[in-house]
């Protein structure tokens, strides 16, 4: 907090007694230095309003007396006058501006009532020796710079309340946009006051606990970490390019990108993320990485109802376990190569870095185990989604 008293050091009774004597001139002086500022500053250039221009001179008077008044009492106290310009500098940050324009316009103050402090002594016929000149001007200075210091402290905490604001509106937009049926007109509109700009398309992040690794994040992201389970809302996931950067952002965290909806349906990504997150904590989905929830589908589809999928694995895909377990994963590896590529060998060996003599002799054992149904192209849709899943828990089961 700044002090509640400026301590000039003047000496000499006939300066105290000049400051006194001119005192009667500050309404003038002040107008005149109303306009001044009004002139060279254009931040306070629109003061044209009669009421405004009013305030503003009373605020100059103010400031230019009660120097005078310290300069015939130095122990006057100055809580009012420091109070008043800490009130100032609080204005200015909540108008968005620095302390320039408010430093500029008490220079300019100041120099005029100086200029005119020493006509009026010159006219009165006052003591104006160059000592006593340089008296006042130190202390003019050091005048100058307490309400400066006073100016600053009330714009740094406004400053910091408009952080904390902005930080405020933030999260509100983070629950607004996670929440259950957002408007959105209420999303536009917070959005805007955040200077958010509002994409078409977004996706959650969630993570398997408080990031640790996290870098600097690019503006557009929006985090909740204050949130009992952290999670971001990153724009246009699915984006040209943006896979690459999601990644490297996310790099060394457990975390699960959702798929791109729209704003208003942020929930909707949140919850799928989630859940391909507790997929990777049961080991179903690999922990490697950042995982793309839009890579594994069908296997969160499946495990909307994980007992339901479990019996249908037991029942569509009872001959698959029935051989070695050396055996099963390769099968099914080569089971979903073959629907992935119609089942044209050479195309399915490229895709398991195989031989495709390889493949058909393991095509010859699928056809063994499942008989028809793999020439029947109505089973394998759900056959696929099965053998995803399954060799998702069994991989893991295997390392």
């Amino acid at each position: 907090m700044t002090s509640t008293r400026i301590e000039l050091q003047v000496t000499g009774k006939d300066l105290a007694d000049r400051c006194t004597v001119v005192r009667r001139y500050v309404p003038e002086i002040a107008k005149e230095a109303v306009a001044e500022i009004m002139r060279q500053v254009p931040e306070y250039a629109y003061f044209h309003d009669p009421r405004a221009v009013e305030i503003l001179e009373q605020a100059n008077a103010w400031t230019i007396d009660h120097f005078l008044a310290l300069m015939a009492t130095p122990s006057l106290p100055s809580t009012d006058i420091l109070k008043f310009w800490r009130d100032l500098g609080f204005g200015e940050a909540c108008e968005g501006r620095t302390l320039i324009p408010l430093q500029t316009s008490l220079r300019i103050g100041a120099g005029v009532a100086f200029r005119r402090l020493t006509e009026e002594a010159d006219r009165l016929g006052m003591d104006t020796a160059p000592a006593t000149m340089a008296q006042m001007t130190d202390a003019l200075f050091v005048y100058h710079n307490h309400l400066i210091a006073a100016a600053a402290e009330g714009h740094a905490e406004a400053s910091e309340g408009a952080g904390n604001r902005f930080e405020i509106s933030r999260r509100r937009l983070v629950d607004l946009l996670v929440g259950d049926k957002p408007a959105p007109a209420r999303i536009a509109e917070l959005a805007q006051e955040i200077r958010w700009p509002l994409p078409k398309s977004v996706g959650a992040v969630a993570f398997a606990g408080p990031p640790e690794d996290l870098g600097p994040l690019p503006p557009d992201v929006l985090t909740a970490f204050h949130a009992p389970e952290p999670f971001l809302i990153v724009v246009d996931p699915e984006g040209p390019g943006r896979r690459a950067v999601l990644e490297t952002m996310l790099k060394g965290e457990t975390s699960v990108v959702g798929p791109a909806v729209a704003p208003a349906e942020a929930a909707k990504s949140l919850r799928w993320a989630r859940q391909a997150l507790s997929l990777v904590r049961g080991g179903v989905l690999p922990e490697e990485g950042t995982v793309f929830a839009t890579d594994h589908l069908p296997i969160l589809m499946l495990m909307q109802d994980p007992d339901l999928a479990s019996r249908a694995i037991e029942r569509r895909l009872a001959p698959l376990l029935r051989v070695r377990p050396s055996g099963r994963i390769a099968l099914a590896e080569t089971l979903i190569a073959c629907f992935q590529s119609r089942f044209n060998a050479t195309e399915a060996a490229q895709r398991l870095h195989v031989h495709p003599q390889t493949v058909r002799y393991r095509v010859r054992n699928l056809q063994a185990l499942f008989g028809e149904a793999l020439d029947d192209p109505s089973q394998h849709l759900e056959l696929h989604m099965l053998l995803h899943l399954w060799l998702a828990t069994a991989r893991e089961n295997a390392s």
